[in-house]
């Protein structure tokens, strides 16, 4: 960790007074060189002022936040290694929405494995000693994959509302293969073009932060605030508002659902109490009504899931971008950073819910891939 620019000055102070100065009458000189350790001390003492720019006030708080990063790794890898297997093995689960879900677990997925580099950089003291374009590359990885993550997010929430709301004709017209690819080639190229607008920031945007002791990139760099605003406005308002026209047609398109089939449910049962009808035609009539619902239980409980693992991501997202607006609280900065890295491992712990996720999860941890338990 360099000490900084202060020391350079007064180094050129020092000589420029004394190094250069060979008049041994003069008092000063005279009186530095009796002194004789004057310069050590000095180095030593600029050396500890000028390196206390980091966040941290002891050591334990790097174990903490490192401890934390190695709990989502290994959570996040073991989860959504899973979530990538169920839908290999299982013909069930490889449908149109669920190419989205495999997406945002593959940018999970990386993201992890690239988290024991962070903990490495958190817990050194003396800065980054490895290569240094390992610690650029992880800046880069934690970037593309967490906007990766967000436009898949939406991209999901899109389809799903698409899914509901129009008849499966259209839906199936309108997700085509192509058009699914292309949806998560655009999830894709949207990080990597922010990345190649801090590229062009300087060579040294990316890399090791002194401030937080992590490699992602330069918080004291001149053009970080441009960057904080591109970031703001990309990441966050565009898969937002995205996210909440979907949330709002469901809304609206299942409570009209409901409505019209209690009313025509009340309807029947009003013709039937009138003609006398017996028990037998009316659960007829119920279950014709239980078919004609195009949003029954089982879709209810398949958007519930989906749409729970969107909030909680905004619900982790949102801390990190406030303080990218505020820019204050820096201690408040690594934890908000920290619980933005943990979306990684918790979508996993979510799908266990799904009510066909689970099923798959249970058969591959019980090693019936191969058998004949996964239909």
């Amino acid at each position: 960790m360099a000490a900084g620019p202060n020391l350079g000055k007064h180094l050129e102070q020092y000589e420029k007074e004394y190094l250069h100065d060979d008049d041994s009458e003069n008092a000063a000189n005279f009186e530095h060189h009796k002194q004789g350790p004057f310069l050590d001390d000095f180095i030593e003492l600029t050396w500890i002022t000028d390196n206390k720019t980091h966040v941290y006030g002891s050591y334990g708080e790097r174990v903490f936040y490192a401890s934390l990063l190695a709990g989502i790794c290994v959570v996040g890898t073991v989860g959504n290694c899973l979530v990538i297997a169920a839908v290999c093995v299982c013909k069930k689960l490889r449908t149109r929405t669920n190419a989205m879900v495999v997406n945002l677990s593959v940018a999970d997925l990386i993201s992890c494995v690239n988290l024991p580099w962070l903990c490495v950089a958190i817990l050194s003291e003396d800065g980054w000693l490895l290569p240094s374009w390992l610690c650029k590359s992880q800046g880069v990885i934690v970037l593309i994959c967490t906007g990766c993550s967000l436009y898949t997010l939406s991209g999901i929430a899109v389809s799903r509302c698409c899914l509901i709301t129009m008849s499966r004709a259209r839906y199936y017209k309108l997700f085509t293969a192509p058009n699914i690819a292309a949806m998560i080639m655009f999830c894709w190229l949207v990080p990597m073009s922010v990345t190649a607008i801090a590229f062009s920031f300087g060579a040294d945007f990316f890399g090791y932060g002194e401030k937080y002791s992590l490699c992602l990139w330069n918080t004291e760099h001149p053009r970080i605030k441009t960057f904080n605003a591109i970031l703001t406005v990309v990441f966050y308002p565009i898969p937002l508002i995205a996210i909440i026209i979907s949330s709002v047609k469901i809304y609206r398109f299942v409570r009209r659902s409901t409505r019209r089939i209690a009313n025509a449910t009340s309807f029947r049962d009003n013709i039937l109490s009138v003609s006398g009808g017996n028990v037998v035609g009316n659960s007829a009539g119920n279950t014709a009504v239980a078919k004609n619902n195009p949003f029954n239980r089982r879709q209810m409980a398949v958007t519930k899931n989906l749409f729970l693992v969107i909030a909680v991501f905004l619900l982790l997202l949102s801390p990190y971008e406030v303080l990218l607006v505020i820019e204050t609280g820096e201690k408040i900065t690594v934890m908000a950073g920290v619980t933005l890295l943990s979306n990684s491992c918790v979508n996993p712990l979510i799908y266990a819910r799904h009510p066909d996720f689970k099923v798959v999860f249970q058969q591959l941890l019980r090693c019936k891939a191969m058998g004949r338990g996964i239909p």
